[in-house]
């Protein structure tokens, strides 16, 4: 992504090693691997490991303990160059490969969760290492286009379902509408043609 590449075009916060990232992406494939065992499945085929690694620039981002790096390596015989998050270690030391949420809703709307994959939030983002918060941290579906993103949650502690929505801008995070009760959202998806819920993801 251009922006992220820009991004991490800056001054680094710190760099990564190549024998760092191999440790980390080690530690991912054996955490995946005995996840996989306690669960009684196959072990997961790990993606092709790079043949050759750069150092990579790394800068921290908006969410805390979560690092965007720059990586450059080598897979079947050329050199990519490719952004990765990874999240400090317990107690501050070290580096893993980053297991929370970090994905497009729709437009620079992002869904976000912290670093230890908790807390998700609506967000946008104004560049590769800053989503600001829009709604969070509890979400429980949401759905989006290029004109508005959804947002439902049930609130304790009577898990009455509340109901919001976002006109998406894209220089801003544009103003949250709501919460709402059930039929005022049925009244506001009529009249404004509100895109559907297509994410369910429970945080508590």
């Amino acid at each position: 992504m251009a922006i992220a590449g820009a991004a991490c075009a800056a001054q680094p916060d710190f760099t990564l090693s190549p024998e760092q990232q191999a440790t980390i992406e080690k530690a991912a494939i054996a955490r995946e691997a005995a996840l996989a065992e306690a669960r009684r499945l196959p072990a997961p085929t790990p993606p092709p490991s790079p043949a050759e690694r750069k150092p990579a620039a790394c800068r921290m981002t908006s969410i805390a303990d979560v690092a965007l790096c720059r990586e450059k390596v080598k897979l079947q015989g050329k050199w990519v160059e490719r952004d990765a998050r990874y999240v400090r270690g317990a107690g501050g030391v070290g580096w893993l490969d980053f297991q929370g949420t970090y994905e497009i809703v729709a437009g620079r709307y992002r869904l976000a969760s912290d670093a230890r994959g908790e807390a998700l939030r609506l967000c946008w983002e104004r560049d590769a290492l800053t989503c600001e918060t829009v709604l969070g941290p509890r979400i429980d579906q949401y759905g989006g286009d290029e004109r508005y993103v959804v947002i439902a949650r049930r609130d304790l502690p009577d898990e009455t379902p509340l109901f919001f929505y976002v006109k998406a801008q894209p220089d801003g995070p544009g103003k949250m509408h709501g919460p709402l009760t059930a039929g005022a959202f049925a009244r506001e998806k009529l009249k404004l043609a509100l895109p559907e819920f297509d994410g369910i993801i429970v945080s508590r």
